[in-house]
């Protein structure tokens, strides 16, 4: 615990900067890559790699969203997707019933999600592992079947249908380099606000509790506050999420929208990045969403059901070789470089 306190009083001295992603700091391969995505939203042109992009960018969102709760706290959740709901069905339901707009109606969706992940946290607040695990399942589950029962509330089964009538004020865009932008932006918010909480004293509170909760307890950190405050946060900017992806979809299915395939595309695209880095979600929704999507829509019609198995084995075969996922496998890369460097350096020194 010693690290620690040393880390905690450190925090929040200033940004620091890396080559190879680390946690704590800003490395020059994130900076690459947002960048590249930013040049890559202005000069595309394709509708189709445009709509590929625009999913890349929302779900490399709600990814680092997860990965506050998930990889940060160690609140590994399954259930994601019923905050992700509240924030789609809360801002539709405000603008198709009282012509809310969706500018505001995310926020408060994002406020009664906060508050439903707050209490999903104390409710649960003695399990550990796969029983919190299930309980957030379970929480996933009970969202889906009121989402598909309240059908004087939510449309039921039929869904909830936005009027595609363009209206910044609504929301609702023409063209698809508005939709570019919001997500990218969403994107790098959630990125921005992962790397400060990672350099922040609240984000050693929750790298503690998630490591050794007798010891953050032993030096004055209130486990359950901290768990709490990290899924509320985690479920508010995942609300905000689900808002985005109903207008731009126009369109909510509660068998999808409250899924737990969402929930399970949240962590995997974490876990394949790399947990506890605001890296890792950003490269694998890279990686993992423009694969699954190219592979859907180039073996779909030859092979039907043949993209899922090459997409799983892929996923696998990252798992097995890169646990630490693509985020640790650059660091170690990087190190290996630079150690065989200072190897080379020292070798001419004493030749």
């Amino acid at each position: 615990m010693a690290a620690l306190t040393t880390g905690t009083a450190a925090a929040g001295t200033g940004p620091s900067f890396s080559a190879a992603p680390r946690r704590g700091a800003v490395s020059i391969v994130e900076v690459a890559v947002l960048s590249g995505c930013v040049v890559a939203a202005t000069l595309i042109a394709n509708r189709y790699a445009a709509d590929i992009m625009i999913r890349t960018f929302l779900w490399a969102g709600l990814a680092l969203a997860w990965n506050i709760a998930g990889g940060y706290a160690g609140l590994i959740s399954f259930g994601h997707a019923a905050f992700f709901g509240i924030g789609a069905y809360t801002s539709t339901i405000l603008l198709l019933r009282y012509g809310v707009p969706p500018w505001l109606g995310l926020l408060a969706g994002a406020l009664l999600a906060a508050g439903a992940g707050g209490v999903l946290t104390v409710v649960c607040a003695r399990l550990r592992g796969p029983f919190f695990i299930l309980s957030t399942l379970a929480a996933g589950e009970v969202m889906r079947i009121a989402a598909l029962n309240w059908q004087s509330l939510t449309g039921g089964a039929e869904g909830l249908e936005i009027p595609p009538l363009p209206s910044a004020a609504h929301m609702v865009f023409q063209n698809q380099p508005p939709y570019l932008a919001l997500m990218l932006g969403y994107m790098v918010v959630l990125f921005v606000l992962a790397n400060a909480i990672e350099q922040s004293r609240y984000g050693y509170y929750l790298f503690a509790v998630r490591d050794d909760e007798d010891g953050a307890s032993a030096i004055g950190i209130n486990p359950l506050l901290v768990r709490v405050s990290a899924m509320a946060l985690s479920a508010a900017l995942t609300a905000i999420g689900g808002t985005l992806f109903a207008q731009y979809f126009l369109y909510l299915d509660p068998t999808h929208i409250v899924s737990p395939d969402i929930s399970f595309e949240f962590a995997l695209i974490s876990a394949v990045g790399g947990l506890g880095t605001a890296s890792g979600p950003l490269l694998g929704a890279l990686i993992i969403v423009p694969l699954s999507e190219l592979l859907r829509g180039s073996l779909s019609q030859s092979a039907s059901g043949l993209h899922l198995v090459i997409y799983g084995v892929i996923v696998v075969v990252v798992m097995i070789y890169f646990p630490s996922g693509i985020s640790g496998a650059i660091a170690r890369a990087w190190s290996a470089l630079a150690r065989k460097a200072a190897a080379r350096r020292v070798a001419k020194k004493t030749a």
